[in-house]
This record gives structure tokens, sequence and C-alpha cells, in this order.
């Protein structure tokens, strides 16, 4: 089973606001916290991830997002992922993705 998963998150304060010369780079961690141990983040510290190998279960993850000056921030997400209804309604893709978008 494979399924699309899109999580979006504020942006850290006005960061956004500042020129390209005065942003300085912000450090990306994803990590499961809860679930099934069957699952792999494709590239843990970036903005942009994708989730595989996901088997039935509530899996919880967790990004936290540092910035120049050593603070950080948390934001976590519930993902289940339940077998296909015999109708066959579910949609399926390649991979899961996480996004801080």
């Amino acid at each position: 089973m494979k399924f699309i998963i899109f999580l979006l998150l504020p942006v850290f304060g006005k960061s956004q606001l500042l020129s390209n010369t005065q942003q300085q780079p912000l450090k990306y961690e994803w990590r499961k916290i809860s679930g099934p141990s069957q699952y792999k983040i494709v590239s843990p510290t970036l903005a942009l991830t994708s989730v595989t190998n996901l088997v039935e279960g509530i899996y919880q993850f967790e990004l936290k997002v540092t910035n120049r000056y050593g603070l950080s921030s948390r934001d976590t997400m519930v993902l289940t992922v339940k077998p296909p209804d015999n109708n066959g309604s579910i949609q399926q893709s390649s991979n899961s993705r996480l996004s801080k978008k």
C-alpha cells in the first residue's frame, strides 16, 4: 500500500520577508515518534521528503526546524494507514510525502 501525504507547517517568524542575503539556512529534522517499525524517511534532513515502506497502522511523525541562532520549533502529524476497501475507492501512489511548505 502506498499513499501520498502532504503536511503544511507554519513558516518560522518573518523569515520570508528578509532579503536573500539576510536569510540563513534552516535545519530540518524529520523523525518517527510512534507507529509500526516498518517505514523509511527518504531524506530526514530536508524540508520536503518522502516516506516509503509503510504498513497498516498509525504513525506519528515530528518535524523539528532550527534557525541559525539555535532556536527551534516542532510540529507533529498523525498518519493512519488503512487497508484498501473492497470497492477500490482508495487511490494509491508511489510514496508518501512530508512537506513543511
